[in-house]
C-alpha cells in the first residue's frame, strides 16, 4: 500500500458511461410512428416479437404497432388499437433509407457492428 505522508492513497477504477454524442453517434435518428406504442415484427416461426424503435425501424418484414385510442389516467381498460405500419426501412442506427424487400431479418450496418463490439467488451 502506498502512502502520502501517514495517509494511505487508495486506488479505484472507475467505469464512466459515456453519451452517444462523445463515441461519435451525431446523427439524431428519424422516428415517423409511435415509440410510445407497443413495436413488434412478425419472425418466420410464425410469432410476434416486442422490439426497441431501433430494431422497429430497421427490419425488413412484418411490423405492427398496438397503442391506446384514448389516454385515460388510472384506467386499466383502456382500449388498444393494432395496425400494420408499412412506412420505410432503415439501416439500423443510420437515416440511410433501404428498399423493403420483405426478408424478415434486420437490416444491419456498420453501426450496428460498432455498438456491439463495445457491448461485448464490457463484460
Amino acid at each position: 500500500m502506498e502512502f502520502w505522508g501517514k495517509v494511505p492513497i487508495l486506488r479505484y477504477s472507475i467505469q464512466i458511461k459515456v453519451m452517444a454524442e462523445k463515441r461519435g453517434h451525431l446523427e439524431k435518428l428519424t422516428y415517423d410512428f409511435n415509440t410510445a406504442g407497443v413495436l413488434e415484427i412478425f419472425l418466420r416461426n410464425e410469432k410476434w416479437y416486442r422490439v426497441t424503435s431501433k430494431d422497429f425501424r430497421s427490419f425488413d418484414g412484418k411490423r405492427r404497432i398496438t397503442e391506446p385510442t384514448i389516454t385515460e389516467r388510472y384506467n386499466p381498460n383502456t382500449p388498444m388499437h393494432t395496425y400494420e405500419y408499412e412506412g420505410p426501412v432503415f439501416l439500423w442506427g443510420t437515416n440511410k433509407q433501404v428498399k423493403y424487400n420483405g426478408t424478415g431479418e434486420l437490416i444491419n450496418s456498420t453501426v450496428r457492428d460498432d455498438f456491439a463490439k463495445r457491448s461485448g467488451s464490457r463484460g
